[in-house]
């Protein structure tokens, strides 16, 4: 990974809650990668920084001491003197970090590695091995006690995104759809080339050209993904959140109920919402081979629900574009209160209401941003093993 002009080298290890914390430095070393980061440490000429990220924390003792010592040596390089308890553990723990990593002896110069039948217990790592174990350290993170998989979608949004949100002086709400558009953005790289082995990854300073560069990096270009990637899809997200909006699923699939489940109704109000519907068209359909001159009164009653669902729109319009049930609600409580004076004979609040989701059926009112309702019904009727 790399930070402006500084890389990154990254072990990202995800451990199951029934295997509990990282218990000792050797299984830091071996599961953790730290022994796998620092030869690719070693060879990138100790010019990089290291991280170990993971949803497990450090156990008491070793492993603990061992997640101190980089910000110890820190503060060591910055001048400060150690208290002698302090000075103890990093000496302590850099000896048994020595050892361990002459024990996973994958890749590392030949005097360091241990004999195949040594016992850590019984090493003594080289001054040289020593003082490279410091300098690692002095430069490694932990980045441990992240969620784990079963958590991260729920708290990944408020975590990650909603920090970027605000900073960029957006509503907190819409934190979740950033979350998506950013990890949608991560799946397609991450899948661009299908599978392959390591995932298409070359190995660090395995092979290099005349000017030192690592070749082969083409083949990780298409998996590649930069700030700039990121920043895109986070802009997409907030111009554009209904997109990113799973659609909910109504049992009855219509225009009306599909509408308000893309804004975010329940299921109450979409079943309550096609019954005025339905009520309305009945009352519409009496009156009009009844009364004369009713066709007329109908246009004026759509042009009054119309305005009336304008104001509301623009009194409950949110950016994260899910406003239905505020909408809803509004409506609900402006048809109540209705004059009587703005309805025809026997039209009252309810029936006022089902005008206004007749409306909403003929897509003449929006509980979210617009979007395709046909072609919505048709996926969804698709995903169901429905007939078109």
């Amino acid at each position: 990974m790399r930070i402006s002009d500084q890389l990154e080298i990254v072990s990202a290890k995800h451990r199951e809650p029934h295997v509990g914390p990282w218990s000792s430095i050797t299984v830091l070393v071996s599961d953790g990668g730290l022994g796998h980061l620092f030869t690719r440490w070693l060879r990138l000429e100790r010019k990089v920084v290291a991280r170990l990220v993971s949803c497990a924390s450090m156990s008491t003792g070793e492993a603990s001491q061992l997640a101190r010592c980089p910000d110890l040596l820190r503060r060591v390089t910055d001048g400060q003197v150690l208290s002698d308890s302090e000075q103890k553990m990093v000496d302590g723990c850099i000896d048994k970090l020595g050892r361990a990593i002459m024990m996973h002896r994958k890749e590392l110069p030949a005097p360091w590695r241990a004999a195949k039948e040594a016992r850590a217990k019984k090493l003594v790592p080289p001054d040289d091995l020593l003082q490279a174990v410091r300098e690692f350290l002095a430069v490694m993170y932990f980045d441990t006690a992240r969620p784990g998989r079963e958590f991260a979608a729920h708290a990944a949004p408020s975590l990650y995104a909603e920090p970027l949100t605000i900073r960029m002086k957006q509503p907190a709400a819409i934190a979740s759809v950033v979350w998506i558009s950013v990890l949608r953005l991560f799946e397609v790289r991450m899948r661009a080339r299908g599978a392959t082995g390591k995932g298409g990854l070359p190995k660090v300073a395995a092979a290099t050209d005349r000017a030192g560069l690592v070749t082969g990096t083409d083949e990780l270009e298409s998996r590649t993904v930069t700030t700039r990637d990121i920043l895109v899809a986070v802009r997409s997200a907030i111009q554009n959140p209904g997109a990113y909006m799973p659609l909910a699923r109504p049992a009855k699939l219509t225009k009306l109920s599909v509408k308000m489940a893309h804004g975010g109704c329940s299921d109450t109000s979409i079943a309550r919402a096609e019954r005025l519907r339905l009520d309305f068209a009945r009352y519409r359909r009496v009156r009009e081979a009844t009364v004369p001159g009713s066709s007329a009164e109908r246009g004026t009653i759509e042009r009054h629900l119309l305005r009336i669902a304008d104001e509301e729109t623009a009194r409950t319009r949110t950016a994260v574009g899910r406003w239905g049930p505020d909408f809803w609600g509004a409506m609900s409580a402006r048809m109540t209160n209705t004059p009587p004076q703005y309805l025809s004979a026997g039209l009252d609040g309810e029936l006022a209401l089902g005008g206004l989701a007749d409306l909403a059926s003929r897509c003449q009112v929006w509980f979210s941003p617009g979007f395709d309702v046909d072609l919505a019904i048709a996926a969804e009727k698709k995903a169901r093993g429905e007939k078109s």
